[in-house]
This record gives structure tokens, C-alpha cells and sequence, in this order.
């Protein structure tokens, strides 16, 4: 059932896609913060082969950048959690909440190499495996693992005749029994649970292991050893849970606090050797192909079981999307604040301003995002386009942009008044009428700035320090902070944008239909004419 929202205005942060600029010209940044690099699927569960005998060779765990940025991924460490059966030797989150506060117990870090850059594209996956071969020769259902980008290279029996020479190695940083180094029992590999638990977490590049302390199973002073890593460090994380027969799923085993992960996945046929996989379920796609992931740091919810064990594989189905709509009036822009994360057209762009008090600033900071860039947090935007009305999607995932950083303020309230450490600050209140789109400062009260009124569809706001409104003032074309009364709006215009697909692609599911004109069912929308649940939708 479509669903129409009432959209408001809010603010938001993080990385830009300017006007003009794609995906593969954007530069190469490293992962420091979640919303990037995301653990997209694996495949603990193990199998069997063809003989009927269990098949633990083919288990993987796939990386997504699930951003608009090229990601280098090199040293990056791949952490698992402590795994224990016993509930009485486990670091459970409560466990871990009374000993070890704000943590999480992990048996083995792995790194992503370092000696060279790692580059992944937007929509890229990042293999990781035990044995880089290909299994469906001893396996038919087994993915074909030649393909992986790291492998353990681990001397252990079972792995060790089917390593890669053409796949980099993995640096073992910490394994649960480092005293036995050199020997046969030395776990130098991925050491997957078929039936879990196995919780995952992936750590910045930057992260110092030798800050962290170690330990071993609750209740031990002797034996496999655990590092104790601070939940800050984790950049995402996945909780899976037992699945067996003796006990099915329950949130009593989690490994992962909720900041990190607030629910938790599992196989869904008790037992190990099932064939199964978990992989996250798709967000939308973008109009030029990119599929977005779903990250709401629930795996409840982010996650689902899969028997396609193909690597880079993942659902064309779009999951939580619901309709609605934005219209641009005739100045080109509009003021909104969506309650949800969201998409929309390509020839749709969302902007957030932003200025920082430094010795470089001249003017206030625009960062404009196409419609179809990436999954946008929900919040204050200021929408700019060609005047009329356009799709909103509305997503239950989170927002790949996950960190909020701007000055713009969305008022609940008719009245606002800055008080405190802010009452010496002006308040200027977005103005889109044509021909005259920006900032416009409120009349003085008693000679002060800091008091507006807002009424409905003008309830966006900035607020500046006198400091501030010296150093853009020329830009704006005044004199100084007392003459600015104007700040223009220098972000992307309408005439700017190319206009061209007006459909997104990802509101459209394979399972209601997608057909050409000749009545052939698509997997996805082509170029031409489609045929799309009785409607027509062409794409350039």
C-alpha cells in the first residue's frame, strides 16, 4: 500500500557527490567510520559434498562497499568473537557488560594486507576465504571460491592443498592459541562454527591491538586466549546465533552489543551442513546499477538466509521501500525534512550547508547529492530541480551517510529564541522564492538576531556567529557581519543538473514484474520502454 508523508526539514553530514562528479572520479578514502565497508554475506554454515560427506572448504565471509566512494581497504582487520557453547565459559554481551565494559571478546583478528593500496568501487565485493579454489569440482552446489581476494593461507590439513597462488594473503593478528605457532594445531585459519555462534566485526585500518587487553573464556585463567577489543574500534559488525536442535535462536547468546548490532541471524535449518548463507537483503539499486545494502546495524532485520552460495550475489528484489512524493516549486528549491532515509530521482538533488570557523572559511559549505547517489539520512534537506513533482522513496534501512554534521536546524516550535552561550548568534531562515534562493536574516529584536517565528513549509533555519558572518560576508556581497542580511545560496541550481532518467529502478521488484514491449519478462530494467507492473517507464 502506498503511503504519503508529511515531509519537514532536518540536517545532516558526511561525504558529497558534487554536480558533474561520478562515482569513479570520486578519490580513494580509507574506512574510518561505519557506512562504508559493510559485512555483506557469508557462508559459515557449511555443506555437503557430492559424496554426502561435510564440506567446510567453501565457507567465505564478502565484504561490500556499500557507499558512493572508492574504498582502500588495506588494513582493515577482520575480527571473530568468541564462540564457546558453554554459556557458563562465553563472553555473552552480559558477560562481557559486567567484566569487560564496552568491549567485545574476540578469538581471531585477521588483517587485510598492507603492502599495497586495496582499492574497492562502489558496489564492489571483497571475497575472503580459507581456500581460494574452485569446490564445485568435488561439490556442485559449492561457489567457485578461485575467484576470492584474500585467503588465510593457513598450513592447516585441510586447507592447506588448496590455496591460490594468485590471492593475497591474510596476516594473522591475533589467534586464540598464539603459544602453538609453527604447529599443526596453530588455528592460522578462518575458524568458522557451522551452527554459530560466530559473530563478526570489522575494525578501521588504524586500530593498535597492542592497546587492547587479552583474557581467556569466562571463568579460565588458562587456555584459548581472547583480546578484548573496544566496541568504538568496530566499524560493523554481524551477530549469528546458534541454531541447532538442541537450541534454536535466542538473543541470551549474543556476542555484540546493540550499538554494534541490536538483533541477530542464524541458518534457518537447525544443524550444520545445510547449504546456507546469510546475506544482506537489498536496499534499492541506483539508476546506473548500484545496489545499496540494507544497514540499520540490526541483523534481524539487515540480513536474510540464502541457499545461492554464488560469491558477489545478491537479491534484485528491493525490501521496505515505501512511495511518496516531493514537489519543487517554481524557484527550484524546497525546504524538506524526511522521516526517513531516502532515495529519489537522479535529477533530484538534496543538499546540506555547512560553515566552520577557521582561518580558511570565506563562505558557508554546500554538499549536493543526486537523488539516486546513495540511501540519504533521514532529516533536513534543502531538494533543488527542475519545478514539479516528483517520486520520494521512503527506506527501512538506515542511511549509508551515517554522521551528522551541519548548521541547518529543522524548527518544531512556531518561535525560537537562541539563549545561553548562542544568544549573541543571528538566526537566518532559508528563503526560496525565485530568483532570490538562500538565507535571509530575521528582523532584530532589541537589536538581536537570535528570535524567529517559523510557519509551515519556512521552518529551516541557520545560525551564525558574528565571527562567522565576517569571514563570508564579501562572498555574500556585503561589507561586513552587520550588513550581511542576505546569505546566497551557492550550491548546485536546477539549470545545472542534468535532467535525463526519471525513474528509479530499485522501487521495482522482479517478483511483481518487469516486461518489454514484446511481453519478454526482464530481470531488470532496460534501456527503452518497460513495461513495469502495467505502467510504462522509459530509461534512457
Amino acid at each position: 500500500m502506498k503511503k504519503i508523508y508529511t515531509l519537514k526539514l532536518l540536517a545532516l553530514v558526511a561525504g558529497m557527490l558534487l554536480a558533474g562528479t561520478t562515482a569513479s572520479e570520486a578519490k580513494v578514502t580509507k574506512p574510518t567510520s561505519a557506512g562504508g565497508i559493510v559485512i555483506s554475506k557469508v557462508f559459515f554454515n557449511s555443506m555437503k559434498n557430492d559424496a554426502d560427506k561435510a564440506f567446510i572448504l567453501a565457507n567465505y565471509i564478502e565484504l561490500y562497499n556499500n557507499s558512493s566512494d572508492t574504498l582502500d581497504i588495506a588494513g582493515l582487520y577482520l575480527g571473530l568473537a568468541e564462540s564457546h557453547s558453554d554459556a557458563t565459559q562465553a563472553w555473552t554481551v552480559d558477560a562481557m557488560q559486567a567484566e569487560h565494559k564496552d568491549s567485545v571478546a574476540l578469538k581471531q583478528i585477521f588483517q587485510i594486507p598492507t603492502d599495497q593500496v586495496y582499492k574497492v568501487a562502489p558496489g564492489q565485493s571483497v571475497v575472503i576465504c580459507n581456500a581460494a579454489a574452485n569446490h564445485t569440482t568435488v561439490a556442485s552446489k559449492a561457489p567457485d571460491l578461485s575467484a576470492a581476494d584474500f585467503e588465510s593461507k593457513t598450513q592447516n590439513n585441510a586447507y592447506k592443498d588448496y590455496h591460490n597462488d594468485n590471492v593475497a594473503g591474510l596476516v594473522v593478528a591475533h589467534t586464540y592459541n598464539p603459544d602453538k605457532a609453527g604447529q599443526a594445531a596453530y588455528a592460522d585459519y578462518i575458524n568458522f562454527v557451522t551452527t554459530g555462534p560466530g559473530a563478526m566485526v570489522l575494525l578501521a585500518h588504524n586500530t593498535d591491538l597492542t592497546k587492547f587487553s587479552t583474557g581467556f573464556q569466562r571463568g579460565k585463567d588458562s587456555g584459548n586466549v581472547m583480546m578484548f577489543v573496544p566496541k568504538y574500534k568496530v566499524l560493523d559488525g554481524v551477530d549469528v546465533v546458534v541454531n541447532t536442535k538442541a537450541k534454536s535462536p535466542a538473543a541470551d547468546q549474543k556476542r555484540l552489543p546493540e550499538s554494534i548490532d541490536a538483533g541477530f541471524t542464524a541458518q534457518a535449518t537447525p544443524g550444520g551442513n545445510n547449504g546456507e548463507a546469510i546475506v544482506r537483503k537489498t536496499a534499492f539499486v541506483t539508476s546506473d546499477g548500484r545496489t545499496v545494502l540494507f544497514d540499520t546495524d540490526n541483523s534481524s532485520v539487515d540480513f536474510e538466509v540464502t541457499t545461492d552460495l554464488a560469491i558477489r550475489t545478491y537479491s534484485e528484489q528491493v525490501s521496505g521501500i515505501t512511495e511518496s512524493t516531493i514537489t519543487i516549486p517554481e524557484s527550484g528549491f524546497v525546504a524538506v525534512n524526511i522521516e526517513k532515509p531516502f532515495y529519489a530521482p537522479r535529477n533530484v538533488y538534496f543538499t546540506y550547508v555547512n560553515v566552520t570557523n577557521n582561518a580558511s572559511t570565506t563562505d558557508m559549505t554546500y554538499y549536493n547529492f543526486p537523488g539516486d547517489s546513495l540511501l540519504l539520512i533521514k532529516g533536513p534537506w534543502i531538494a533543488c530541480g527542475q519545478p514539479g513533482t516528483y517520486p520520494l522513496y521512503l527506506s527501512e534501512s538506515q542511511g549509508v551517510m551515517k554522521t551528522r554534521s551541519s548548521g541547518m536546524t529543522w524548527s518544531e516550535e512556531d518561535s525560537k529564541t537562541l539563549t545561553g552561550s548562542q544568544a549573541s548568534r543571528m538566526i537566518y531562515k532559508f528563503q526560496n522564492e525565485k530568483g532570490k534562493v538562500g538565507f535571509k536574516r530575521v528582523p532584530a529584536v532589541d537589536g538581536k538576531y537570535n528570535t524567529a517565528t517559523f510557519s509551515d513549509g519556512y521552518r529551516l533555519y541557520y545560525a551564525i556567529t558574528a565571527d562567522i558572518a565576517k569571514k563570508i560576508a564579501a562572498a555574500n556581497g556585503a561589507t561586513d557581519d552587520t550588513d550581511l542580511d542576505f546569505i546566497q545560496w551557492h550550491g548546485v541550481t536546477p539549470d545545472q543538473i542534468v535532467t535525463g532518467i526519471n525513474e528509479v529502478k530499485a522501487v521495482f521488484s522482479v517478483q511483481q514484474g518487469i516486461y518489454n514491449l514484446q511481453g519478454q519478462k526482464l530481470t531488470r530494467l532496460q534501456k527503452g520502454v518497460n513495461i513495469v507492473n502495467g505502467r510504462k517507464v522509459v530509461i534512457k
